[in-house]
């Protein structure tokens, strides 16, 4: 019987296949080239083509990995080791939701945007993915490390926290600076200060009320700080699609000099 694990990665590599020959094809490939990994003609752009066949053979590999160890079922890979399972303790089954999903979204939409507006704007949603895909890596491992939730915790926070802090408060920072400086460099020179205005103010009247009110649940923080993160992001991405504003640049006969257009 077929296990869910191989199902997936075989409808990765089907996909990847057919993207391949999709791409062979559409950028001059012949005959049965892209069908035939070009023993019988031309693959078109051997780039493109060759990157979506590598995502199928290992895609491959990786379904013929899930049904050999039937998707890591304890009790099958105990039958092939020959091993005693029945004394040991249950697994730590991963508890709780996760915002890593819809990070992921976000940072996969970010690239996508970046692809057709500005480079900034992908190398952007380029640095969250790495980072999301460094934290939810850690999350799952420490989720199932030991039997213990509390132990699992620790065992996260002190591997990562010595880390995280310094290097997500300095890309966090970077990312920020960059998106407020394309929000204000899209905006006239009034609106600009308009918004700086503004947001610094709601900046501080929010920090101020979460100071207040100690007892505020540490996920309730989490979420409005995430959310205005995601929102400056967001909004620095559609400034930078929209493109700075005008500057004009006057010649004078003491030097050249620059005036901004209000629009």
């Amino acid at each position: 019987m077929l296990t869910t694990g191989f199902k997936l990665w075989f409808g990765f590599l089907i996909a990847a296949f057919a993207a391949a020959v999709f791409i062979g094809y559409t950028t001059g490939g012949t005959e049965t080239g892209p069908l035939t990994l070009g023993w019988k003609g031309a693959v078109g752009n051997h780039i493109a083509y060759g990157i979506f066949v590598m995502v199928a053979a290992a895609s491959g590999l990786l379904a013929l990995t899930a049904q050999s160890f039937r998707d890591a079922d304890a009790e099958a890979a105990a039958e092939i080791l020959q091993v005693d399972i029945e004394d040991v303790p249950e697994a730590q089954i991963s508890t709780g939701s996760s915002m890593w999903p819809l990070f992921t979204a976000l940072g996969v939409a970010t690239m996508g945007v970046g692809l057709v507006a500005h480079p900034l704007v992908f190398g952007i949603g380029l640095i969250v993915m790495a980072v999301i895909a460094i934290e939810w890596t850690m999350t799952n491992w420490s989720e199932r490390a030991t039997g213990d939730p509390d132990k699992n915790n620790e065992l996260r926070e002190g591997l990562l926290r010595p880390i995280e802090i310094p290097v997500l408060g300095l890309v966090g920072i970077g990312v920020l600076v960059v998106a407020v400086s394309r929000i204000l460099l899209a905006a006239s020179v009034l609106g600009a200060v308009w918004i700086a205005t503004v947001v610094g103010t709601v900046i501080f009247v929010t920090a101020y009320f979460i100071s207040q009110r100690p007892t505020i649940p540490r996920a309730v923080v989490q979420g409005i700080l995430a959310l205005g993160f995601v929102a400056i992001i967001g909004w620095g991405i559609v400034a930078a699609i929209n493109g700075e504003r005008d500057f004009h640049h006057h010649g004078g006969e003491h030097g050249d000099s620059h005036v901004e257009e209000d629009h």
